[in-house]
């Protein structure tokens, strides 16, 4: 009995160093970011999913909510993104990951692009495309008066510029110099093009749904980013609003190689 006895100690000893270099998803932390007009609210069921799994999560309001409406330019809504990285770090995330649905994975991705902190890219129901002349010729027009003050030096007087989400328009009053920071199809805000920008190669998960429009221009721009070996490109039956509740499954799936 002894002897089995010190068998069964020695076995357990042996297995200490494995499980105390093991990580878990509690060193993950997850920046969830909503879509144009919208609010935390409708990332919560999916940050609920990843918290009950052990993941630390952080769904903020962004500057382009329905309550806020544009109050601040693109590089001051990526230093929100930037700080809520800070706080996950603060609480111990090892990793963090920056994710987002529509206008917020387009933030995403300018975050990214822009040399910030993060570990792990998120993508699905991508929106938000100036470069594509997005709102059509009312878009097109609203783009280039906004640059036509800039350049005359009145980018902080204020105007109303037409905004368009899924098919839906609307009429939003902000600065020529923080509607150019969003809408210019050159800039920030133009996702087909910031991907190809990333520093380095990052994990990335697409997930788009197959009556989302910009499914059959999603694959080249995931192709366009700098390739890792951990990158994944995922359809899933549904559409571009309903995206943040269809995407847990696969996003859980995704996530468990940073929690090892």
């Amino acid at each position: 009995m002894k002897s089995a006895l010190k068998v069964a100690v020695l076995a357990l000893l042996l297995l200490v160093p494995f499980v105390t270099v093991q990580a878990a998803p509690g060193d993950v932390g997850i920046v969830l970011l909503h879509g144009k007009w919208g609010q935390p609210n409708s990332m919560r069921s999916l940050g609920s999913v990843l918290e009950s799994s052990g993941y630390k999560v952080s769904i903020p309001e962004m500057a382009w909510s329905g309550r806020r409406l544009y109050d601040k330019d693109y590089p001051a809504a990526l230093r929100e993104i930037e700080a809520e990285v800070k706080q996950l770090r603060a609480r111990g995330a090892k990793r963090v990951v920056v994710a987002g649905q529509s206008l917020g994975a387009n933030a995403a991705v300018a975050y990214a692009s822009s040399g910030l902190d993060l570990d792990a890219l998120v993508i699905f129901a991508p929106g938000h495309f100036p470069e594509r002349g997005m709102g059509g010729r009312a878009g097109q027009v609203g783009a280039a008066r906004s640059k036509a003050m800039v350049a005359a030096g009145h980018g902080d007087d204020l105007d109303s510029f037409p905004d368009t989400n899924q098919g839906r328009n609307r009429t939003v009053r902000m600065t020529a110099a923080i509607h150019q920071s969003y809408f210019d199809p050159d800039g920030l805000g133009a996702m087909t093009k910031t991907i190809r920008k990333l520093p380095k190669a990052l994990p990335i998960l697409l997930v788009i749904g197959t009556q989302d429009p910009f499914l059959p221009e999603s694959r080249a721009m995931f192709d366009s980013a700098p390739a890792h070996e951990a990158s994944r490109y995922v359809v899933l039956e549904g559409d571009h609003m309903g995206m943040p509740n269809l995407v847990s499954g696969e996003l859980l799936k995704w996530l468990e190689p940073l929690a090892q």
